[in-house]
Formats: structure tokens, C-alpha cells, sequence
């Protein structure tokens, strides 16, 4: 694998990923019962946005730097309870640190103590994986040197009967790994149909987005719902034009909540120099399959 992703922390996709993370969380914790979080590729779990990788690309100004110099008095709740974390993190650790979502999990699992709540993190790459121990190694999550391919099968249905396998995977090959997620979802989907299944995604190649949407139709998941908020429009050729996240089985009315979220922060990572775009064209929550 040759992706890094301290290339890309703290970018936009990475704010409207963790923020929609946060939202499932919080949702999941609003019943009274026990439930399982597992984030199947789970890095290094926290990222200098000093570092070489991350000046070199200076991504995350227009993510999460926008958002921390915004106005969020009037942000949707999962935005308000994102930027606390973020204050927290720096708190803890330094000032330029952004938390991947293995950290945003075992901070959840902190805040609620008798929740019930049961974080696992899974890193295949050796270097990945002894970086998310050692930073991570005294927070309430398990850390874990294994594939995902593998070790969800292993650890689903999980003892709580309820929960979430949240997936963000580095896409090297899009065309290849979009046929392989859908069949890793399909199988853990037949192994566990109650669960709640969260894929991230890059939009660069419009046509593989919509191929694998066609595919992921074609399947049988039923409520499959898809999150996206893009900054250029499909047409312009750019490193990433934008962000997406397909949930299978999201808690009742998450789409709203989903919706309310990415309409707020597209005008906050807006692009100066890109083609106007408004919430309308820019984003875009709806039902593959389902309601």
C-alpha cells in the first residue's frame, strides 16, 4: 500500500467523514443498550498537521482549519460536538494534531462510560498499525494488526447485537476496489443484516462513482443511503472533487441529520477559485436503495 494518509489529514473529506461519524455515534448512543464499533482500517489514529506530508499538501486549510475559523453558534449538533473534540485533542496533545476516527471512537466510548459502548480498531500495515498502538494504547479501544477482509468476518454479529463497521479504505485502484468493498459489505451484510455498515469514498472519477452505485443497487442490501459534498464540480479534472459516504441500515432519520450537516459546511470549504457552486448542486443526500 502506498497511500499515506498524512498526506491528506484534516482535508475537507476527512472533516465531513469524521463529523458524519460522530453523527452515527451519537444516534447508536441515544437507545439505552449496548452496541459494537469496529473502524476497519484504522491508520495511525493521530496525525501532525506540522509534519512534512501534511505542509507539503496544505489540504487540511481548506478543511479543517476552515471549519475551526467559522461561525458554528448556529452549527447542527454533531458539527459543535466535532469541533469540542478537536479542542480536546489539542488539549491533550498538542496544537496541530488531527485525530483520526479509531481516536473520535474511543472518545465517544470516554464520554459515555455506562453506554455500553465497545470500540475495536483494526490497521493491516505493519508501520500504520505500531503507530495507532503506541498513540491510542491508553484509550478504550482495541487495536488490532489485521486485514479487514478478514477480520470483520471474524468479530460479526458481534456480542451486542447492535452497532457499526465503519470502513475508510485508501482507494488505489478505484475501479478494483469499489467491486471489492461492495463484496465485502454483501458478505458481512449476509453474515450480519442488522447491522449498520458506514463506507467512505473519493469523488474523482464520476463514472466510477456511478458504476458503483449501479453495482451496490444491484445487490441485495436493503436502506442504503449516500452522503455526499462536493467542492469542484464532476466535469473538472482534480485530485478530488469531492466526498461521499454510503451508510447500509443508518439510524432513523440520520438522511436528515446528514443533509443538515453537509449543507453547512459547503459554503466553509468552498472553493475560491472553483466554479460557483451552490448546496444544491453540491451536495447530496439520497436513497440508493430503501427509505
Amino acid at each position: 500500500m502506498n497511500y499515506k494518509h498524512a498526506y491528506h489529514a484534516g482535508n475537507f473529506a476527512d472533516v465531513v467523514k469524521h463529523i458524519l461519524l460522530v453523527q452515527l455515534l451519537n444516534q447508536l448512543s441515544q437507545k439505552n443498550k449496548p452496541f459494537y464499533v469496529l473502524d476497519a482500517y484504522g491508520g495511525r489514529g493521530l496525525y501532525s498537521l506540522a509534519s512534512e506530508e501534511a505542509r507539503k499538501t496544505g489540504e487540511s486549510k481548506g478543511g479543517i482549519q476552515a471549519l475551526m475559523h467559522a461561525d458554528t453558534e448556529k452549527a447542527p449538533a454533531a458539527v459543535k460536538d466535532y469541533v469540542e473534540g478537536i479542542k480536546q485533542a489539542r488539549f491533550t496533545y498538542d496544537k496541530k494534531v488531527y485525530p483520526g476516527s479509531p481516536w473520535w471512537i474511543a472518545h465517544h466510548v470516554e464520554k459515555n462510560p455506562n453506554g455500553g459502548v465497545r470500540g475495536e480498531a483494526f490497521e493491516a500495515k505493519a508501520s500504520e498499525y505500531d503507530a495507532l498502538n503506541y498513540q491510542l494504547h491508553k484509550l478504550p479501544i482495541g487495536i488490532h494488526h489485521r486485514n479487514s477482509f478478514e477480520g470483520i468476518a471474524a468479530v460479526i454479529p458481534p456480542k451486542e447485537k447492535r452497532g457499526l463497521i465503519f470502513l475508510d479504505p485508501p482507494y488505489e485502484q478505484e475501479h478494483k476496489d469499489f467491486t471489492r468493498l461492495i463484496n465485502l459489505l454483501v458478505a458481512s451484510y449476509n453474515k450480519w443484516p442488522q447491522g449498520t455498515y458506514a463506507l467512505w469514498f473519493p469523488i474523482k472519477n464520476i463514472e466510477a462513482v456511478e458504476l458503483f452505485y449501479k453495482k451496490l443497487k444491484r445487490t441485495e442490501m436493503r436502506r442504503q443511503l449516500v452522503c455526499e459534498l462536493n467542492i469542484y464540480p464532476n466535469d473538472i479534472a482534480v485530485g478530488l472533487n469531492g466526498t461521499g459516504m454510503l451508510i447500509i441500515n443508518p439510524p432513523w432519520q440520520f438522511d436528515n441529520h446528514a443533509r443538515e450537516i453537509v449543507r453547512f459546511l459547503q459554503p466553509i470549504f468552498k472553493v475560491a477559485d472553483a466554479p460557483d457552486l451552490t448546496p444544491d448542486s453540491a451536495t447530496n443526500v439520497r436513497w440508493l436503495v430503501g427509505e
